[in-house]
């Protein structure tokens, strides 16, 4: 399942598609500011970069296969955001995942 990872004061939480949260996007001044999340979607309307700690590699997680891995987590650094799509007042994670 993708998931990613955000980072509030000292907590670190997991979402997925379905969870209700906000997130993370830096403005072109360089600042962050939070927007509600939508989920995951496969199209670009207007890109952003969202900010977030970490992200699912799914090519090593099958749900089906018994001798699967449980999903790994790919860490992004200061510099680096996840391309987003904002639409009609949500941001939504494009996937596949792309590290700006």
């Amino acid at each position: 399942m993708y998931s990613s990872r955000s980072r509030t004061n000292y907590r670190l939480d997991e979402y997925s598609q379905g969870d209700k949260t906000n997130i993370g996007v830096r403005l072109r001044n360089g600042n962050i500011r939070f927007y509600p999340w939508g989920g995951f979607t496969l199209e670009v309307v207007r890109p952003v970069k969202l900010k977030v700690d970490s992200f699912t590699l799914e090519e090593a997680w099958e749900p089906r296969r018994k001798d699967s891995k449980m999903p790994q987590w790919s860490e992004l650094k200061e510099d680096e955001y996840l391309l987003g799509s904002y639409s009609e007042g949500l941001v939504y994670t494009v996937l596949p995942f792309r590290v700006v």
